[in-house]
């Protein structure tokens, strides 16, 4: 059984017979963002189709007796209406003030966006969804769709924009900012990128054992703690306890190991009381649902947009999501998960930082630096990030041929922007505290790095098993 659709001819007959008999209010029609798609009465259709055509033709300069011309040529008469039923139905219904207007084209939306979704629901009487997530994610397409172009933006010249755009520089003047986004916690990279904007997609990626998720986490604490913004964060692989506990150390400057071991100073322990004060008032909102679909994801980032005004979006880590469907290889999935983040991105207006891991190519090298090749299952993914960030810990891979690390290489990380679509690319350099897991800026006095061109490179990252943690006071 399928729902029955319903017009309300006497808003569609108002609106055309004002289009009919002053065809000047056509502009007002058009800017309220109607189109022939939202009357469903089939002559309304036609009638509307032709006087679209003549207005474009014939702008304002259009008479009565030309609408009449054009619709007997298009056979819109006498095929839908006589000229005879045209006069008689139309002549009672039409109005002379915009506002009016304005609100019968309002209603007329209203009724057209009613039938959308009895279509929509329809579909899904009608076929066979197998697969719940399949149908959700039709579902949320069909919706986000649906609100997306229910309201049309106007046009506007660049003599509108330039007095917008001379406000906007000369604010940036007066603040002597070089962030126009989020900032990153790194001036050096926030020097490189501007900061994090939204609807970017923002890819961190590096092989295991760079730092990705502490990474990650620094730069959430920052945003929550310094800029005063609330974070998302979608954590796939690491359990919310051990994530707090990152977090505790990083206030607290007490080192992870002794955290776990629970054996804390006196001093340590008032430390830790005051930062436990400070970690409850960060606005970071962790979810650590395990194996989420992408599907999942959009549903709950949209709850968390809603409910907690997010301005960032983590996730940890882009390879450990599901597709909505099944794919033949892994590959297509790897794509459609890189092109609904991406999505994710522009429909929440805020930036979307997915850290990713890195091919096993990079090992094999004698530079251990990544490259943009090196971006494991997908080009799709260097094709959708707006900004593209490895890291790489030169110390890591000297560890593991057990050589001596010089005092300049310890704890010396190269963050290294491999692509970033609205600006350079280049290496700034930070520091990583190991036995805080805590990327920290190199030197916030420091002058600008020297930014060296990339051809391409690429990363991976570190993450430490914290275990269960039971501290007693």
């Amino acid at each position: 059984m399928q729902a029955v659709v319903r017009s309300n001819p006497q808003i569609e007959d108002t609106v055309i017979g004002t289009l009919i008999f002053d065809p000047s209010y056509m502009s007002v029609v058009l800017e309220e963002g109607i189109r022939e798609s939202h009357f469903l009465e089939l002559v309304n259709q036609k009638i509307f189709e032709v006087l679209l055509k003549l207005w474009n033709e014939k702008g304002n300069n259009l008479t009565y007796d030309l609408i009449v011309e054009a619709l007997k040529r298009e056979r819109v008469i006498p095929d839908y209406i006589d000229e005879e039923k045209l006069i008689e139905r139309y002549s009672t219904n039409f109005v002379r003030s915009v506002e009016i207007l304005r609100e019968y084209c309002q209603l007329l939306k209203k009724y057209a966006l009613r039938k959308e979704l009895v279509e929509i629901a329809n579909e899904i009487l009608s076929k066979d969804y197998r697969d719940p997530e399949e149908l959700l994610e039709m579902l949320l397409d069909k919706t986000f769709e649906l609100s997306s172009k229910r309201d049309i933006a106007p046009y506007v010249s660049l003599a509108d924009i330039v007095p917008q755009l001379k406000e906007t520089i000369e604010r940036f003047e007066k603040s002597q900012s070089h962030i126009t986004g989020i900032s990153s916690g790194f001036p050096d990279l926030d020097r490189l990128t501007t900061g994090f904007h939204g609807g970017d997609l923002v890819i961190v990626a590096g092989r295991p054992g760079m730092g990705k998720s502490s990474f990650a986490l620094s730069i959430a604490k920052y945003v929550a703690q310094r800029e005063g913004l609330p974070v998302g964060f979608f954590s796939l692989e690491m359990a919310k306890d051990q994530l707090a506990l990152r977090l505790l150390s990083f206030l607290s400057r007490i080192p992870l190991y002794d955290l776990r071991l629970g054996k804390l100073t006196k001093e340590q322990k008032e430390i830790l009381q005051k930062s436990f004060e400070e970690l409850q008032s960060l606005p970071i909102y962790i979810d650590d649902s395990a194996a989420l679909s992408t599907t999942d994801l959009r549903i709950k980032a949209l709850r968390m947009k809603k409910e907690r005004g997010i301005e960032l979006l983590i996730v940890d880590y882009l390879q450990l999501l599901r597709g909505v469907k099944k794919y033949s290889s892994r590959q297509e999935e790897v794509a459609e998960i890189s092109r609904s983040l991406k999505a994710l991105a522009k429909e929440l207006d805020i930036p979307v930082i997915a850290l990713a891991q890195l091919s096993r190519q990079v090992e094999q090298r004698s530079d251990k630096r990544p490259q943009l090749a090196d971006l494991r299952e997908s080009g799709q993914i260097e094709q959708d990030a707006d900004l593209i960030i490895f890291l790489h810990r030169p110390e890591y891979y000297m560890k593991l041929k057990k050589k001596e690390v010089p005092p300049d290489m310890q704890g010396k990380v190269e963050i290294i922007v491999a692509k970033q679509r609205q600006g350079p690319t280049g290496i700034v350099e930070a520091l990583f505290i190991d036995k805080l897991s805590l990327f920290e800026p190199k030197d916030p006095t420091e002058e600008e790095p020297f930014l060296e061109e990339l051809e391409e490179e690429e990363i991976g990252d570190a993450d430490v098993d914290l275990g269960e943690l039971d501290l007693d006071f």
